[in-house]
């Protein structure tokens, strides 16, 4: 692979030539030196850290620079007693992340922080390619799927209900009988036609409580579990569930096409749509989806395959360009051919069912605006392969920037994400 970049020196200095004093409360801080944390290849990025609660004595210092979530082609360590010094990273001669991780050992303790320069993200190509009959697939899925009758069912859930709405699990047939799939829905109480909107779950086997914030504005809201179990099951069931096999449904029959774990979860999210459309109370044009991580791949995923829904919000999206590896670079969750999975999964039949699932081929079929949002020190969806799809978008696109975001989901990004679905339904 060509060297990406290249190490320089490491400067310490004191600051204001003072010690600092021996104790617990450590923090370690580490920003690249532009302040939007972005730089055009070929430039120099120094990595700024600084050391804040009480020290004084000699510490460790160790660090490794390399592109995100790839083996580090830096790896060095020195001693230190100062509060501030530069790591400086070198450079990329094409698009991506260069992640620094500095790590401060005192008294057999460890304090580690990490920090992504961006490199021309806009720029990223996936390399994921789209097969020929993706369209064709997807629309035959959900020919079949849809000969299968929802048969909804609504439980009434009386101890979250409220004077403004109503709260009921709602359970339907997925793909095919016997195959059912929840979520929780919220339905404003008074007269009136509202909007609404789809919430998709991040990864994992716990459900989720409702919308409540939503559900406040008078908006209909339909939050997902993506797994073929009852919401309102006591926690221990779900406690076990995350203790058990189960955990790995992400890798489950990705041998095949047709046998792959999120073909059942992706048509049941499509058939939420239809579960929405068929609502009395529903406005029949306001129809917004929203999801973080895996929510945020669905969010896109099921925006691609049904126009009804007119806008999307996509928090540091999962599933995009999983073939990101095979080329040098970091792919995305659930990492398939990262070095941990490599030798399981680097087969022609697991990269071709892949294809068919790959958020970057969903992307360019967005037709809607969007609103998306990460953070560039997201170990978990790295921002090399969300990148990857959100470049491929076509359609109106804002995206809102947290630099040293991780992969949480931020009050700041809800804020804004709601009250960007909020206004679009007035615009409407």
């Amino acid at each position: 692979m060509k060297r990406m970049f290249y190490c320089l020196l490491l400067l310490a200095w004191c600051v204001g030539g003072q010690s600092l004093v021996y104790g617990e409360n450590i923090k370690v801080l580490v920003t690249p030196d532009h302040e939007d944390w972005k730089y055009i290849t070929g430039d120099s990025v120094r990595f700024i850290v600084n050391i804040s609660g009480d020290v004084a004595k000699e510490y460790s210092v160790s660090y490794e620079i390399g592109p995100e979530r790839m083996t580090p082609i830096v790896k060095e360590s020195f001693q230190s007693s100062h509060s501030n010094f530069v790591i400086r990273g070198g450079t990329m001669h094409s698009p991506g992340f260069l992640r620094c991780t500095v790590t401060v050992s005192i008294d057999e303790k460890s304090y580690s922080e990490t920090a992504t320069a961006a490199f021309e993200p806009e720029q990223i190509k996936p390399t994921v390619k789209c097969p020929r009959d993706f369209k064709k697939f997807w629309t035959e899925t959900l020919r079949e799927a849809r000969k299968v009758p929802l048969d909804t069912h609504f439980t009434k859930i009386d101890e979250k209900c409220i004077d403004t709405y109503d709260v009921y699990q709602v359970d339907y047939l997925n793909m095919e009988y016997k195959n059912r799939s929840y979520g929780i829905l919220t339905v404003p109480k008074k007269e009136g036609k509202f909007p609404a909107i789809i919430r998709f779950p991040g990864a994992g086997v716990h459900p989720s409580g409702g919308n409540m914030f939503m559900a406040s504005k008078d908006v209909i809201t339909l939050d997902l579990y993506i797994h073929p179990f009852s919401m309102l099951w006591e926690r221990n069931f779900y406690d076990n569930l995350k203790s058990s096999p189960y955990i790995d449904y992400k890798f489950w029959g990705v041998d095949d096409r047709e046998s792959y774990y999120f073909k059942r979860v992706i048509t049941g999210c499509v058939k939420a749509v239809d579960l929405i459309c068929e609502l009395d109370k529903f406005d029949g044009e306001n129809l917004a989806s929203w999801g973080s991580s895996q929510g945020g791949a669905l969010s896109i995923i099921t925006t691609s395959l049904d126009t009804r829904i007119k806008m999307l919000v996509a928090l540091c999206p999962a599933m995009c360009d999983h073939t990101g590896y095979l080329k040098g670079r970091a792919g995305g969750w659930p990492h398939f051919f990262a070095p941990e999975n490599r030798s399981l999964y680097e087969k022609k039949e697991v990269i071709k069912t892949l294809s068919y699932y790959d958020v970057v081929n969903f992307a360019r079929q967005i037709s809607v605006p969007g609103f998306y949002s990460w953070g560039y020190n997201d170990e978990t969806t790295p921002p090399t392969s969300f990148y990857s799809a959100y470049n491929v978008i076509k359609a109106p696109k804002q995206v809102y920037v947290i630099p040293e975001g991780k992969h949480r989901i931020y009050t700041e990004q809800t804020n804004k994400t709601y009250q960007w679905i909020l206004d679009s339904f007035g615009s409407n």
